[in-house]
């Protein structure tokens, strides 16, 4: 097998694509539930505009290149939503759909769209609009403040810091690791329903939609470098609940590294590129600028993965186990 084949995705057919982006948006349309219940319709406005923008974005460059249009694959609109996911409930709508333009027109599109982006248009777009406008990245609604709000303009009145942006003071959060379960605290829209996130996972794992050893290997690798160097005055176990279910963490691990397109073929692979991508997040937490960064992570690990690929294969003709089917 040639490196290039070993490089595509799992998926076999062009309805075999649509089947899987469908499970996605499934699952991530389970995301804004929560929400939705605490939040109102603003969630559902995120969505909707920035779906809507990918979907825009990916017309006009079809229009300017002269190809056929499809968004059959539904694509787009899973880009969409994992970019509204990573931003505050109080973002300017304008924030999303710049990350959209540049998550499609950027680093999607140009490569020939689905099936052979290098790096995950969605931790693209949203790298791109952190490094822009970082203030409003990470200035979060305040969940204790929803029940007295009864005008959008009062979203950007009510902040409060998110366990992730206190862990990178090297402080321990106010919220228990415990109650962080149910997603009634400050952080990224999509990333703080605990529970909602692993039903995702699980259900993204028996369809087959996403390669559990990705992302088993991600949170082992994060959670051993939480035990043995916490940032936090605190026990090895209560480091490791409070980075696992801080930030986008847990969203990434199930959402992005195990994008099909962007991660390693073979299993030995993915499990390499998944532990690689724990170290990574973990490393930005630790040493970066910003209290999180998934989206670097995961780019970094994208642009890791044909090298992984080229590593196995050269142990393949060495004599290795074939890849994967």
């Amino acid at each position: 097998m040639t490196l290039n084949e070993a490089r595509a995705p799992f998926v076999k057919s062009e309805a075999s694509v649509s089947s899987m982006m469908r499970d996605v948006l499934f699952a991530l349309a389970m995301l804004l539930v929560l929400p939705v219940v605490h939040y109102g319709i603003r969630p559902l406005v995120m969505a909707g505009v920035t779906m809507l923008a990918c979907a825009l974005y990916e017309i006009l460059f079809s229009l300017i290149q002269t190809k056929s249009i499809s968004l059959s694959d539904c694509s787009s609109m899973v880009t969409g939503m994992i970019i509204v996911m990573l931003m505050p409930l109080n973002a300017p709508l304008w924030i999303p759909c710049a990350a959209a333009a540049f998550a499609i027109l950027v680093a999607k599109m140009p490569f020939g769209s689905i099936g052979h982006t290098p790096f995950n248009p969605a931790a693209a777009g949203v790298a791109f609009a952190t490094l822009c406008w970082p203030k409003q990245m990470f200035s979060y609604f305040n969940p204790a403040a929803a029940g007295t709000i009864s005008a959008y303009e009062d979203f950007t009145a009510a902040l409060a810091p998110s366990p992730a942006a206190v862990l990178k003071s090297g402080l321990k959060p106010g919220i228990l690791p415990l109650d962080m379960l149910w997603g009634v605290f400050a952080g990224p829209l999509g990333t703080t329903g605990i529970l909602i996130i692993c039903a995702c996972g699980l259900f993204l794992f028996l369809k087959r939609t996403a390669r559990w050893d990705i992302t088993v290997s991600f949170l082992i690798a994060a959670a051993l470098i939480a035990a043995f160097f916490p940032r936090i005055a605190c026990s090895s176990l209560t480091s490791v609940k409070y980075e696992l279910m801080s930030g986008s963490l847990l969203f990434c691990s199930v959402f992005m590294v195990t994008d099909p397109v962007t991660a390693p073929h073979r299993a030995l692979g993915r499990i390499l590129y998944g532990a690689f991508a724990g170290f990574l997040i973990m490393m930005f937490r630790r040493f970066g600028a910003f209290e999180q960064g998934a989206c670097f992570a995961v780019i970094i690990a994208n642009a890791a993965a044909p090298q992984i690929d080229a590593l196995l294969v050269g142990s393949q003709r060495l004599g290795d186990e074939p890849y994967d089917e």
